[in-house]
């Protein structure tokens, strides 16, 4: 009977409803005489029990008329607990899992996949309801624990887990999750599908998630209640799963975006090159010079910049600055007028520049800058 008022009152339901399960059940061990069946997990499974007793006393025929009708107005009340009880952790689950978008859409704001890592620990606990988090790598058939949310990050079960490098072989369960790509619920982590290294966390149930960016698994999250905390539920189990989804599409969109951002960046050094080129050619001097033998090299490459002594150390701190111009695009005129000097004395500048770079042109002079090597 204990058990069944505990497991009553650890159920997300409020304190009437918990006083009210505790009267029901003490007016039934009045009425039927007996200690109900025990490990009852919650009131909607304890008044189901008791209701089904009852229910058995009224068909094996009641002492007395009041009986008969005491035993009948519990099976109602019974039932009402229940749908109240149902009813209750239906808001709970809702009230969950509009705190789990919560907790995504301020994620939302997280362009870098640096800080999405190192902020899902922290949302999941503060937003889905779990007193402790896990976040894990899965790579080449390995399983890496990696980051906490900070309320256990100095604990020492944490620290002998950090970094370890397991074969999910070993990990039956997560091996299971991750071919078949779905949560799990663990209620007992006696189970013999739970690693060792779990159970050291005094974890006695848990819940896992995969992490499916791009639909791979790149990762877990595990999160439970603490050592002295509830047992894991179907709800807690969803709440991380909807979670978990969520985390993914922001971490595809994050690494897509920054991907996108290096190429950027790369089309711009290489467009910076072909501009100074462009330039170049359009304010070289025309000249009359003897055309040079076959064998006699025209031009130095960026190699031969890299290989001769001083380079980039030899320049002055006003021709670095025009060499960055330069590297920018920027073309002589506007680079006097960045720098308030007139167009002649930014050709010396450049001039001096490729004398000490051993370049003979814009595009050579910005490859040494960027420390490109053009053969």
């Amino acid at each position: 009977m204990n058990s069944l008022m505990k497991s009553s009152c650890d159920a997300p339901a409020t304190s009437n409803v918990s006083g009210r399960a505790t009267d029901l059940f003490e007016r039934a061990v009045r009425l039927l005489g007996v200690e109900p069946e025990r490990g009852r997990a919650d009131a909607v499974d304890a008044a189901d029990a008791l209701s089904a007793a009852c229910a058995e006393r009224l068909l094996s025929g009641a002492p007395d008329a009041e009986s008969t009708a005491a035993l009948a107005r519990l099976v109602c009340d019974l039932q009402d607990l229940a749908v109240e009880q149902a009813e209750t952790r239906m808001a709970s689950r809702a009230r969950r899992i509009a705190r789990c978008e919560r907790g995504l859409s301020l994620l939302r704001t997280v362009i870098s996949s640096k800080a999405l890592e190192d902020r899902v620990c922290e949302e999941i606990a503060a937003n889905c309801g779990f007193a402790r988090v896990l976040l894990s790598r899965v790579e080449d058939g390995v399983w890496r624990p990696w980051k906490v949310n900070k309320m256990i990050r100095d604990e020492p079960w944490f620290a002998a887990w950090v970094q370890r490098e397991i074969l999910l072989d070993d990990l039956v369960l997560e091996a299971e999750l991750l071919s078949e790509r779905r949560p799990g619920l663990v209620t007992n982590t006696a189970d013999p599908r739970v690693h060792p290294i779990i159970r050291a966390g005094e974890a006695t149930s848990y819940v896992v998630a995969p992490i499916t960016p791009a639909g791979r698994v790149v990762g877990f999250l595990h999160a439970d209640h603490g050592s002295g905390g509830h047992t894991c539920d179907e709800t807690d189990r969803d709440v991380l799963w909807a979670f978990s989804e969520g985390f993914g599409h922001l971490y595809e969109r994050s690494v897509l975006v920054e991907r996108l951002r290096l190429q950027r960046d790369r089309v711009r050094q290489t467009l910076a090159v072909v501009g100074a080129a462009l330039e170049e050619l359009t304010e070289a001097e025309i000249e009359l010079v003897t055309a040079p033998d076959d064998d006699t090299p025209v031009a130095r490459t960026a190699s031969s910049v890299f290989r001769s002594e001083g380079g980039l150390d030899e320049l002055t701190a006003r021709e670095r600055e025009v060499l960055a111009l330069i590297a920018g695009g920027a073309s002589n005129q506007e680079i006097a007028e960045q720098l308030v000097i007139t167009v002649g004395t930014v050709k010396t500048h450049v001039k001096h520049i490729l004398a000490k770079l051993g370049a003979v042109n814009r595009s050579q002079a910005i490859a040494a800058y960027h420390g490109v090597v053009q053969d």
